[in-house]
């Protein structure tokens, strides 16, 4: 019974080495931490990429190329509901983006989900330099 409990370890994580997304370039896509200084600038919550369910809800990493993107805008004060929005993205390999919303007034749920900033990734840059 070990040997047949040793080999499906063996087998699981030979099947998730084989299908990590850092095994080739690869692009992050992230909730912006930082807080800006326009009050209709808000942060997000990464729900789904390419209709896949994000593990976690804060970045996803994604290979580089056009993905369908799920943002979420959390219940915030005076609203009890959250609201989500689709956009499109198209990321390139080894580089970083910061997504948040910006709100249309402070006073409705209408919002549009942009890109606040990219950076390069220098791991991966380093790491797929040769290629």
């Amino acid at each position: 019974m070990n040997r047949i409990l040793l080999a499906s370890l063996v087998a699981t994580v030979a099947t998730a080495c084989a299908s990590s997304p850092y095994r080739q370039p690869y692009a992050e896509i992230r909730v912006d931490t930082l807080r800006s200084a326009d009050p209709n600038v808000i942060p997000v919550i990464i729900n789904r990429v390419d209709g896949e369910t994000t593990l976690d809800h804060r970045y996803a990493v994604v290979p580089p190329g056009t993905h369908k993107v799920t943002v979420d805008v959390p219940p915030r004060k005076g609203f009890h509901l959250a609201t989500q929005a689709d956009f499109t993205i198209t990321t390139e390999p080894c580089m970083r983006y910061y997504i948040d919303a910006r709100l249309e007034t402070r006073v409705t749920q209408e919002w549009t989900p942009f890109v606040r900033s990219v950076e390069p990734i220098g791991e991966c840059r380093e790491k797929f330099a040769a290629r």
